[in-house]
């Protein structure tokens, strides 16, 4: 039988350099206390070794003056994004480890100066540049980022600065609001203003029927991403 630490290290480079491996963090994907539930090593094993995954990292933002905590919601994202792509698509999302940055660049209140969330044309601000340079040394591509809004007013965007791929959630975003700009990257799904019960309807909060739906299109595309790999 193959080792735990054999499985991780094969297949998600973790423990490569002699590291320890943490069950609860590298295996399960489990970085926060807010979405207890029943976890099993052997079935995530099992996905781990068989299904196709996307690699994320997550980022949350605080001022310095606030208690350098992880955003309240991160697991219940987590597992939301993993139970819509299972279910949905057969792809299970992997995070590859979560940080808190404590600093002031977006002030007290964590606002992000963003004027436009355009999928293309988007004019990136100075924000928005220092922003997405956090972590980039984390080991994803797509970086994912906890702060507190926009001036915008936005729930979430994954509008990003050429070549670094990610998107923000801020403390208005829905359950789904996570899974849907995560969605915008890969696969570049678009907006479905005329489908309530879909993931990628244009106001997440107005979604029906939930859990939300993909497409078999919207699949394929999360499945040809050249982000979604294979063990």
């Amino acid at each position: 039988m193959t080792s735990l630490r054999t499985v991780v290290q094969d297949c998600l480079g973790k423990g490569e350099t002699g590291e320890s491996i943490s069950v609860r963090e590298d295996v399960l994907g489990v970085y926060g206390d807010d979405n207890p539930r029943a976890r099993s090593v052997v079935e995530r094993l099992d996905r781990i070794q068989t299904q196709p995954f996307v690699r994320i990292a997550l980022v949350t933002v605080r001022p310095t003056s606030s208690p350098a905590e992880q955003n309240a919601n991160l697991q219940r994202d987590l597992d939301t994004a993993n139970a819509i792509y299972q279910s949905e698509c057969g792809v299970w999302v992997y995070p590859v480890g979560s940080r808190v940055v404590s600093t002031d660049f977006l002030g007290e209140t964590v606002q992000l100066d963003q004027d436009d969330c355009f999928g293309s044309g988007h004019s990136v601000s100075d924000d928005e540049d220092a922003l997405f340079d956090l972590g980039r040394d984390m080991g994803a591509e797509i970086v994912g980022y906890y702060i507190n809004s926009d001036v915008a007013g936005f729930r979430g965007c994954a509008a990003h600065p050429k070549h670094r791929l990610g998107f923000w959630v801020g403390s208005s975003a829905t359950q789904w609001t996570f899974t849907h700009e995560l969605t915008h990257l890969v696969g570049r799904n678009k907006h479905r203003t005329n489908d309530t019960n879909n993931l990628m309807f244009t106001n997440t909060g107005a979604i029906q029927n939930l859990p939300p739906d993909l497409t078999d299109n919207q699949c394929e595309r999360i499945q040809d991403d050249k982000r979604t790999e294979s063990c």
